[in-house]
């Protein structure tokens, strides 16, 4: 059964004297309204390759958590990812081999995630997550699992992803402080990375 939304209006009714003898009440059906605000909302919030928070999201949610961690004194972890090896791979398998990369990084951040935590596109082949009330243990656990699982499917070209983690208040309290921090270290690793086998080339 479809669910409807409805809004409506109620005003008094009243006697010749004034007096309030009852209502009146008036129901619009507003579902397409509804349905079509939602859709907006949701092209606005959302990158539409890969169905994550886009960036402009990203950056308000993580607004909002250092307001509530300033208010609470909570931690919470950022993780900013970047997929290995992206131009090889359009270079040579071509972009829709690319975009079809892109997706895959994205599920897999949607499986290891929590319900709580935002993922989010961050820019061209880089991610980020908000781990809501993560400490250095969480977010590195969280890490872990993602370039596990990115690393077990046996889909071709084999990718890997480097990924960078930076904590409130530790490593800053402002959002550009938390993303330099994680920056950082997510380019550290990056350059570790340039002695593996390249993805684009696994077999």
């Amino acid at each position: 059964r479809n669910n409807r939304t409805f809004e409506l209006h109620l005003e008094p009714l009243r006697s010749a004297s004034g007096e309030i003898i009852g209502c009146i009440g008036a129901g619009l059906d507003i579902t397409e309204r509804k349905k079509n605000e939602e859709r907006v909302h949701y092209q606005a919030t959302h990158d539409a390759l890969t169905g994550l928070a886009n960036y402009r999201e990203f950056l308000d949610s993580l607004e909002r958590e250092i307001r509530r961690g300033e208010r609470s004194n909570r931690s919470f972890a950022v993780l900013l990812l970047d997929l290995d090896e992206l131009k090889m791979i359009n270079d040579r398998f071509g972009h829709l081999a690319g975009n079809r990369a892109l997706k895959r990084l994205s599920e897999v951040m949607k499986e290891q995630c929590r319900s709580t935590d935002l993922a989010a596109r961050y820019g061209g082949d880089e991610f980020g997550v908000l781990l809501v009330d993560g400490d250095p243990g969480m977010a590195r656990q969280i890490a872990g699992r993602i370039e596990h699982a990115l690393a077990a499917r046996r889909e071709q070209p084999r990718l890997s992803v480097s990924i960078g983690i930076s904590i409130f208040p530790d490593d800053g309290r402002s959002v550009q402080d938390l993303l330099e921090a994680a920056d950082r270290e997510l380019y550290q690793r990056k350059r570790g990375t340039r002695g593996r086998v390249s993805p684009a080339r696994a077999r």
